[in-house]
């Protein structure tokens, strides 16, 4: 009996000892992966299985050697074999994972990625697949836990800090996600990727100075134009760099000619300048662009009563009115326009009109321009 038990103890170990025909043919084809010769491997790893079938290594390599041809589906099966043989082979568990994500299979690749973890929690890049199915979810919480895991075992790579920054992004972290993309940046400068993510969450976040010299590394390099001298030249434009803001602008408009937002800034840069001459000029463009758009005529309208261009002022008043008859402001300034061309009589009604449709000013004219 004594014997009996021990026989039935050492049967499981001898039937999965591995015939040296197999090991030699194992070892052949480790040899061939090791030459890049997958199909040979693969051949080798088929003719070890078919003198013992239960060869666990085989069907692991096999498996391999299918992933690196991107015969995901077939690698698969060769995983799951091998893992019916032995459960706790962590890598076999993340192979498969990866196969599965390749075969567009997140929820079965997140699943083996969890078997993988459960076997082995050193598998770094477990934790960073598994963070892009989080990300592909927008589960982007989890994303930020995965991609951290990561980087606490890898630290030195690029693209997991941006995907961490991006994570951080959507989640509303801005000043964690500027962090990350700098990260990526010390490790590679050249990551353009990083570096125009950052830019706009500077932008965003009021960092102006380094806002503008992210944009001038892609400005130098003369890429992103339109996206980046945009930036730039609104990072002027709050700064007060008034002159700066319109030069990006202006080449902005050599990229992206009949841009209407250029042109109106450059038309408000013109404003706060006071070259008004200069501002009638980009206001006649958008009208070209938008013909009888109000705010364009009120503010041409205002730019010809600075340089006393009357008679110019008052066409686009006549017509702004005509758009806009409720437009109280409208009325205000035609009465001053009226005034100005001895017209008390019209500079009358529009004040008093004004002051019907409520605009406030006008109410301190009207006892001075009408005979009550």
């Amino acid at each position: 009996m004594k014997y009996l038990s021990l026989i039935c103890f050492l049967l499981p170990i001898c039937l999965r000892a591995q015939t040296p025909e197999a090991v030699k043919l194992y070892n052949d084809a480790v040899a061939a992966v090791k030459a890049k010769d997958h199909p040979s491997a693969i051949r080798l790893y088929t003719e070890s299985l078919s003198i013992d079938p239960l060869y666990p290594q085989s069907y692991y390599g096999r498996a391999n050697s299918k992933l690196a041809l991107k015969h995901y589906e077939e690698a698969i099966k060769d995983f799951k074999k091998c893992l019916k043989l032995d459960a706790t082979n962590a890598k076999a568990w993340y192979y498969m994972a990866y196969c599965n994500m390749k075969s567009k299979d997140n929820d079965a690749a997140y699943e083996n990625f969890q078997n993988a973890l459960k076997h082995d929690n050193s598998l770094a890049k477990a934790y960073y697949y598994r963070a892009f199915i989080h990300l592909n979810k927008e589960n982007f919480n989890l994303a930020i836990k995965d991609f951290t895991a990561y980087l606490t075992l890898e630290p030195d790579n690029e693209k997991a800090h941006f995907n961490l920054g991006v994570s951080y992004y959507k989640e509303g972290l801005n000043a964690l996600a500027i962090q990350s993309y700098s990260r990526a940046l010390d490790i590679d400068p050249s990551y353009e990727d990083a570096r125009f993510e950052r830019l706009k969450l500077l932008y965003k976040e009021g960092d102006l100075a380094a806002c503008i010299q992210d944009c001038s590394y892609f400005v130098n390099k003369r890429q992103k134009l339109e996206s980046v001298l945009n930036y730039r030249a609104n990072a002027y434009l709050k700064d007060e760099q008034l002159d700066l803001a319109a030069s990006d602008f202006k080449n902005l408009l050599n990229h992206k000619p009949g841009d209407q937002l250029a042109i109106q800034n450059l038309a408000a840069i013109s404003i706060k300048q006071k070259d008004y001459s200069k501002s009638i000029v980009y206001y006649s463009q958008l009208l070209e662009l938008e013909p009888g758009k109000a705010a364009y005529l009120k503010n041409r309208s205002i730019a010809y009563m600075q340089i006393e261009s009357w008679n110019e002022a008052l066409k686009d008043l006549n017509v702004l009115i005509e758009k806009a008859p409720s437009n109280g402001d409208a009325f205000y300034n035609r009465s001053k326009v009226h005034l100005q061309l001895n017209n008390s009589g019209q500079a009358c009604q529009d004040m008093r009109q004004s002051a019907r449709l409520g605009f406030e000013q006008a109410f301190a004219y009207v006892a001075g321009l009408c005979d009550n």
